[in-house]
């Protein structure tokens, strides 16, 4: 067990970093987390490093500031800490503090057996907010002990909104879209578009972190927790998806192309990139349901930093960049979104059934390939029967009447700006 005298210095040392009130961004979600008034406890995940702590300590500051515990467990000084060092913590927080009862937890993921405590506590009375970067084990061992008294919110990296929160440029997007709005907004969109959204990034112009955060993805997050013996070959793999971001592809054509010996193994490794958020799994629209996981799928990632860092030849992809910032988008706003391809090939990038809305992404409509973005949206029209048409561009903006349809053509940044 741990000493308590570590435990205090830990507890010392993390509650001045709380009290560091330097680069808080407000966040979208903020506004969720500081109405939040239920007896559940309030779960926050997401991705490594999108700023979970962060939007922790907002709301501590603004809520709960002489009313708190607070204890990151993704500290070096407390690897080993086990369920049984709880008791000794929540002592050593009332002999540092007396009782209090707000009670904020990072990355609790890392200790095994976590979710018999937190029940517990909420059982005696305590306002619980946690942090994880999985999505699968927090859901399994929430859903397995705390049934009905969780709510879950999930953090993304900086939205456009936030980015221009954060360049403190908030106000040109609280106005009417004028000229000098719509130029800063295009050239601001074109830094974001290559440096993506990842806070730290972001803030601190430091684009190495994306390298750093992979390793620590794999080592912390997949190795450690599922003793993965070649974390090498779940590098590769995720390697080849960020170099194929928005291509069609198979489980076995990335068994093949990655040299793996098992299919079965790359949808293990797979299914582990997903839970940690770093990438996401978009299906191609079958109206059979028991069809769509048999079809290809296309396969995203969280940030366009991360792309581009990892796989510096993906910069000269400007389309598949474009289309992956939209497919970041419509996951942000929680959208049910597919991919559609018909036996002709013609292809929509996004259809939202529920919605009945088709997108395209296309960074520059010219001659060449209108008639072909056309006949997508067309194709795919009568499959959802669909009502609402867009083509998201890098800086076009039209409106396209053909045969009945309204077609609205829209930069990038405009539809961001108004959609997050």
């Amino acid at each position: 067990m741990l000493l308590k005298s570590l435990m205090k210095l830990v507890i010392l040392d993390q509650l001045e970093a709380i009290n560091n009130k330097e680069n808080l961004v407000i966040r979208d979600t903020y506004s969720n987390l500081v109405q939040y008034k239920g007896s559940s406890a309030l779960v926050l995940k997401g991705l490594r490093r999108t700023g979970k702590s962060t939007l922790l300590k907002q709301l501590i500051i603004s809520k709960f500031s002489d009313s708190f515990y607070y204890f990151n467990f993704d500290d070096d000084r407390v690897f080993g800490f086990t369920v049984d060092d709880f008791q000794n913590l929540i002592e050593t927080f009332i002999e540092l503090f007396g009782r209090r009862k707000n009670v904020f937890f990072d990355e609790i993921q890392n200790v095994r057996g976590w979710e018999l405590f937190i029940n517990r506590m909420l059982r005696e009375g305590y306002r619980v907010f946690i942090t994880g970067s999985n999505s699968n084990l927090l859901s399994q061992e929430l859903g397995t002990h705390l049934t009905g008294r969780h709510i879950d919110l999930e953090l993304y990296p900086f939205s456009f909104q936030e980015y221009l929160r954060a360049k403190d440029l908030q106000k040109i997007v609280e106005g009417d879209y004028n000229t000098s709005a719509r130029a800063t907004l295009s050239a601001e969109f074109n830094k974001y578009f290559l440096t993506g959204g990842m806070p730290e990034v972001v803030l601190s112009g430091e684009a190495a972190i994306l390298t750093h955060l992979i390793n620590d993805v794999i080592q912390k997050d997949i190795v450690t927790r599922y003793s993965v013996r070649k974390p090498a070959e779940i590098k590769k793999i995720l390697r080849f998806i960020l170099a194929n971001v928005s291509n069609e592809t198979t489980y076995r054509g990335l068994t093949i192309a990655t040299d793996s010996k098992s299919e079965n193994t790359v949808k293990k490794y797979i299914q582990y990139l997903e839970e940690t958020y770093i990438i996401f799994e978009v299906s191609r629209y079958d109206k059979k349901l028991r069809r769509r996981d048999k079809n290809p799928k296309k396969f995203y990632c969280i940030d366009n930093g991360i792309i581009i860092n990892n796989v510096p030849t993906f910069i000269e992809n400007k389309g598949g960049l474009l289309e992956n910032m939209v497919a970041i988008n419509l996951k942000r706003m929680q959208k049910e979104f597919y991919f559609f391809r018909d036996k002709d090939q013609s292809e929509a990038d996004f259809v939202i059934p529920s919605e009945r809305q088709i997108i395209q992404v296309c960074y520059e409509l010219n001659e060449q390939n209108r008639k072909r973005e056309i006949k997508g949206l067309v194709r795919a029209r009568r499959e959802i029967n669909a009502e609402k048409f867009l083509i998201i561009t890098l800086n076009q903006e039209e409106s396209i009447k053909l045969d009945g349809l309204t077609i609205d053509v829209e930069p990038i940044w405009l539809w961001l700006a108004k959609n997050h």
